[in-house]
């Protein structure tokens, strides 16, 4: 099984990788400031943020990022 990225793709997966760490970041800083959550508790949405990489971040930022 050959599992090395070729080098040609690498443009493509610097900038992915950077956005998806940038938003992991602001979701979870932005959890940490929340009193309280609308939809779920805080341990799912931690679990949901890191663990559903790029979709996670931008699920919660749009359903909770509102609620302050």
């Amino acid at each position: 099984m050959n599992t090395n990225i070729p080098s040609q793709f690498l443009p493509f997966f610097i900038p992915l990788i950077l956005l998806q760490v940038l938003l992991i970041i602001i979701a979870l800083l932005k959890l940490r400031k929340m009193s309280k959550t609308k939809y779920l508790s805080k341990t799912v949405w931690v679990l949901i943020i890191i663990f559903i990489n790029l979709f996670g971040p931008i699920v919660f930022l749009s359903l909770e990022g509102k609620n302050e």
